[in-house]
């Protein structure tokens, strides 16, 4: 019934709104055996091919790929518009998308579920409307690292990128910060 994986990302900041979104779509969902968050990444026929899980237990520190993955189907979400956002986890790109809720079903996001650029390439692959790419990796020296890397290979083949970095270590960091601070 998706409601410890509810409560867990509403913990989070995550907006309900986008939360229900996702689930609606089918690429977020709560596995039956162990209550953990299922991320889940489709390829263009909406099967899939990457579950990322995320434990929802308040002790939990689970987190991990299931084996057999195909990384360049990591969770993402394809809108219309010109700009794919790249993050490193689907915790810090729905944050981000919370943080950033106008209009955000009509861009793309994708969690590589590490610092890889695979799930970028495959999810710009075929789309050719997508013209930007914001990256927005952790900040931390293996994020910007990675961020850099990405930014030269996307210069290399004419296709417009910046880097966002999140203000304190990551983007959920961010969002409960901003959170905490609206309480006040």
């Amino acid at each position: 019934n998706n409601r410890r994986v509810f409560a867990y990302l509403l913990k989070r900041g995550i907006s309900r709104k986008v939360i229900e979104a996702c689930v609606r779509a089918g690429i977020l969902y709560e596995s039956a055996d162990y209550h953990n968050a299922v991320f889940v990444g489709t390829d263009r026929e909406g099967k899939p091919q990457h579950i990322h899980k995320r434990s929802t237990a308040a002790q939990g520190s689970f987190k991990g790929n299931a084996p057999g993955n195909k990384p360049e189907y990591s969770f993402h979400w394809v809108g219309g518009g010109d700009t794919l956002f790249l993050f490193e986890a689907p915790i810090d790109m729905l944050s981000f998308i919370s943080m950033h809720k106008q209009h955000w079903k009509s861009s793309s996001y994708a969690a590589a579920c590490g610092v890889s650029d695979k799930v970028l390439w495959k999810t710009m692959e075929g789309r050719p409307f997508i013209r930007n790419v914001c990256i927005c990796l952790d900040n931390d020296e293996t994020g910007q690292k990675a961020a850099q890397r990405i930014s030269k290979a996307l210069t290399e083949k004419n296709i417009r990128n910046q880097i966002l970095v999140p203000t304190r270590k990551d983007w959920n960091e961010d969002l409960l910060f901003l959170r905490k601070e609206d309480r006040k």
